[in-house]
């Protein structure tokens, strides 16, 4: 039987555990709210370099129609070029690797994604994958790679959790340790475990609580990256809007232009701007790459 100090210290201990399962709940939902603002802002951005990425094409090809161009010029044309086919490539090895993974999801899995705070969509993931530096190292990585980590972060199949997967900030995918929310809604701890369980709660929500804090830098840094890139398009617009009635009059002949310094420097910067413009639609999340 147990003595009055042994129930008190029973009931000590299920009350910390249920403090600290309370503490992590807390720190989940957090967690979750900041991630979910997270995806918005990437997809925001993902529209937006979608929408900078046709102004940059029709802008190659109006320099690219430029005759008797420089070979410093042709140099910096096919610069901008690489840049931008890069985005290209990189896009569709993401886009290409997400809809393998979805045929391979099954039924259960299917039903578990849809009961998730974040639904999961193509369009979701790829936004993720083209936003996140996702490997720590920093390294130069594969759009399946980006892909998978995405979707893994996202909530995805366990087929994108993938090999040896280094996972950046921002995709640490804490929320929801597996079994831990099917043990707190079934109760089935036992009061000998009410101690252990209450500190590794705290540790999961500490966990959890540090990542969120991450988060909120990555949509801060996102918001910025994507009025740098709205900018960067009405820029686009406008230089070429002003160059293109005399481009017309000499005939889009550089030999020509050379008569006209003005016009001259104003192609030297529509050049440099594509030239950052195409930089900027690789631009990722936690670092340079």
């Amino acid at each position: 039987m147990k003595t009055g100090a042994g129930v008190e210290n029973i009931m000590l201990n299920r009350k910390f555990r249920e403090d600290s399962i309370e503490t992590y709940k807390q720190a989940e939902r957090a967690y979750e709210t900041a991630k979910t603002d997270v995806v918005k802002a990437s997809e925001e951005l993902f529209g937006e370099r979608k929408r900078l990425k046709s102004i940059i094409g029709f802008n190659w090809d109006a320099i690219n129609q430029l005759k008797n161009k420089t070979n410093e010029m042709e140099i910096e044309v096919e610069k901008i070029e690489l840049e931008y086919r890069r985005f290209d490539t990189f896009l569709l090895e993401v886009q290409t690797e997400i809809a393998a993974t979805q045929k391979m999801v099954s039924t259960a899995e299917a039903i578990a994604m849809s009961a998730a705070t974040i639904s999961m969509t193509p369009t979701t993931a790829a936004a993720i994958a083209t936003t996140f530096r996702t490997v720590s190292t920093g390294a130069a990585i594969s759009g399946s790679l980006a892909a998978n980590a995405s979707m893994a972060w996202l909530g995805g199949s366990a087929l994108a959790t993938g090999g040896g997967l280094a996972v950046g900030s921002g995709l640490m995918g804490l929320a929801g340790p597996v079994g831990w929310s099917i043990l707190i809604a079934a109760g089935v701890f036992q009061n000998g475990k009410n101690k252990k369980i209450g500190r590794e709660a705290l540790e999961k929500a500490t966990a959890l609580k540090k990542e969120r804090v991450s988060l909120k830098g990555n949509e801060r840094e996102i918001s910025e990256l994507s009025k740098l890139t709205v900018q960067s398009r009405l820029g686009l617009n406008r230089l070429l809007n002003e160059i293109e009635p005399k481009l017309d009059a000499y005939g889009w002949d550089m030999r020509r232009i050379d008569q006209d310094q003005d016009l001259l420097e104003r192609i030297g910067v529509l050049i440099n701007t594509l030239g950052s413009a195409a930089k900027l639609l690789n631009k990722k999340v936690g670092g340079a790459v």
